[in-house]
């Protein structure tokens, strides 16, 4: 495992202070935070400080009033050590640890409280036999110290936070699943934390995709993916399975940020699969038919759009058919700014479509009454103008009317990957 260089080390002070000068005078930190007991803490002053090699910027202490108590040792370093971090202006991940001394309870506090922030830990032993007394299985000899560099066990500890973080991946929580791949990239070793950094980028990629930011979305996973392919080469790793179905994605959602001839029929086919991860992964039903009614607005929308020249949200009169025309002006004139068009919503954008001779107009008009009663519950619901929630069954029978209304087949979604790790 590699070692950085550390800013600060928390240094726990026993009745020997050999480990601590060793380590200190070793690695050189700017900042020292002293973990002693009343008994230990004068030695601070009287004999650690003095055989320093170096000058530190400044030190600090933290002191445990029960020192064999695991839990208060532990609670008193979670609840003072991030302020003299925060004092020092020094992230945790640039932190040390050297835990040999102390009562057995305080090293481990010390390793509790910091295990999940940083990578860097210390214990002053011997480097072999020779540098104990009492055969080689005695205390470290004066003058034979050696610091041994510990790899911080998270990483294999680690197995439950990836899991974790695919499971939040999966029912949509992308912002949770980001903030676990960022905090275990700072305690991984120094050579994997460029794949949690890769990770939590690739997710945050995805969270954009899901709020509909295409060409920063597209960015950030094509980077993201880039990076993770050239991890897993030639490995064995779950990690395999969701970059192969990453690429298979990025191509439609290079097309999607492109705005290309294709762009409407993609938006709708993006747009139905955001509604079936809000239904299906989040179980958030009345978000999921709010995106089904768009779906159906932007088709008719579209449709004005792109073979009559017509914008629905600014629609001059004289493009009404004369035998409607007086209607419409009187229904969905601009009122606040009567010099602008026409607004027209769903109903009047396909009554104007079907009386335009349009085949989608027709179509909508057949299957009206079938549909007022699927969005009669959506009407009711508190996203639109109601207090009821949808049902799962509401938002079943608007999709399956959508996949029959715009002939599309659900294997023609965009699908987001089944995270493994």
């Amino acid at each position: 495992m590699n070692q950085q260089q550390i800013q600060a080390i928390l240094v726990n002070v026993g009745g020997a202070t050999a480990p601590a000068i060793h380590t200190l005078n070793e690695q050189q930190p700017p900042y020292i935070c002293f973990f002693v007991s009343k008994d230990s803490k004068r030695l601070i002053q009287s004999k650690i400080l003095l055989e320093l090699t170096y000058s530190p910027v400044h030190y600090d202490w933290i002191v445990t009033d029960f020192p064999q108590s695991l839990l208060e040792c532990y609670r008193v370093l979670i609840e003072k050590l991030p302020t003299i971090l925060e004092k020092w202006e020094v992230t945790p991940d640039s932190l040390g640890v050297e835990y040999t001394a102390g009562t057995k309870p305080m090293s481990v506090a010390a390793v509790l409280a910091t295990i999940d922030k940083t990578s860097q830990f210390f214990y002053v032993g011997a480097h072999d036999p020779s540098g104990r007394d009492r055969d080689g299985i005695g205390v470290v000899l004066d003058g034979k110290e050696w610091s041994w560099f510990q790899t911080n066990p998270w990483e294999e500890l680690a197995v439950p936070a990836r899991k974790e973080i695919a499971l939040l991946f999966n029912h949509g929580r992308y912002t949770d699943a980001q903030e676990r791949a960022l905090r275990l990239a700072q305690v991984v070793p120094l050579e994997m934390r460029k794949v949690y950094h890769s990770l939590a980028a690739m997710i945050e990629g995805y969270a954009l995709w899901d709020r509909f930011e295409y060409k920063q979305a597209q960015q950030k996973i094509y980077r993201a993916l880039r990076d993770l392919q050239l991890y897993i080469a030639g490995k064995d790793d779950p990690l395999r399975l969701t970059l192969d179905l990453v690429e298979n994605q990025v191509e439609f959602l290079r097309k999607l940020s492109e705005n290309g001839p294709e762009t409407a029929r993609l938006d709708t086919l993006d747009m139905l699969a955001n509604a079936a991860r809000r239904a299906e992964a989040a179980y958030r039903y009345d978000d999921a038919v709010a995106r089904l009614y768009s779906v159906l607005e932007g088709l008719a929308r579209n449709r004005l759009k792109q073979q009559y020249q017509i914008n629905s949200s600014d629609t001059p009169p004289e493009k009404i058919p004369d035998g409607m025309r007086e209607e419409y002006v009187l229904l969905y004139r601009n009122k606040r700014k009567p010099e602008r068009g026409l607004r027209l919503g769903l109903q009047a954008s396909y009554h104007l479509l079907f009386n335009l001779g349009d085949e989608l107009g027709q179509k909508y008009v057949s299957h009206e009454k079938e549909l007022d009663q699927i969005l009669e519950a959506r009407n009711l619901s508190r996203l639109a103008h109601g207090t009821n929630p949808v049902k799962p069954e509401t938002y079943t029978k608007l999709r399956d009317f959508l996949f029959d209304f715009a002939e599309i087949s659900a294997v023609d979604l965009p699908t987001f990957p089944e995270m493994r790790l």
